[in-house]
């Protein structure tokens, strides 16, 4: 979404305050799909008086992934704060430093960067999720199965746990 700036580039130092929505593409984050739904930027921005544009505010969306332990889908409610500088001459120097051309800015970089800063490590189903059976598969929230009746569990870290029961050196 683009923010026009124009009365802004003409008015150095006069605020004004914007309230935008915005659309990202779903991205991939550590190999899991985020996909961010009901994004809404809302703030302030002014000119600093050398073309470059000041922007403040709050960024807030649902992120929406899967569950670390059972894959379900997961949705979180995120609220981020934005700090941005737009400059019409990018620097390579400067990272933080989003371009413009013309009287518009683009919120989708700021607001995708405050937003991934706010991302759990995780996501979780709920807290005392049992995730999947190791050797079938089977959501364990919603069921159990009979691979690991008996205490015998032919998992890849089986041969480990067999030196820690028996004592054995390594």
């Amino acid at each position: 979404m683009a923010l026009d700036v124009g009365m802004a580039l003409k008015n150095p130092g006069q605020v004004y305050p914007f309230r935008e929505t915005v659309a990202l593409p779903e991205i991939e984050v550590l190999s899991d799909p985020i996909r961010f739904e009901k994004i809404e930027v809302e703030g302030e921005f002014f000119c600093t008086g050398d073309n470059r544009i000041s922007l403040r505010g709050q960024a807030t969306a649902d992120a929406v992934s899967r569950c670390s332990r059972c894959l379900e889908p997961v949705q979180v409610s995120l609220s981020a704060g934005i700090d941005a500088l737009y400059s019409k001459q990018p620097d390579p120097d400067d990272p933080d430093l989003y371009s413009f051309e013309g009287h518009a800015v683009q919120l989708e970089d700021a607001a995708r960067d405050a937003l991934l800063l706010e991302l759990p490590l995780q996501f979780f189903c709920k807290p005392d999720c049992k995730g999947l059976c190791p050797v079938c598969g089977t959501n364990l929230n919603h069921g159990t199965c009979t691979c690991q009746e008996g205490n015998v569990v032919t998992g890849p870290f089986s041969a480990l746990k067999n030196i820690v029961l028996n004592n054995e050196e390594v």
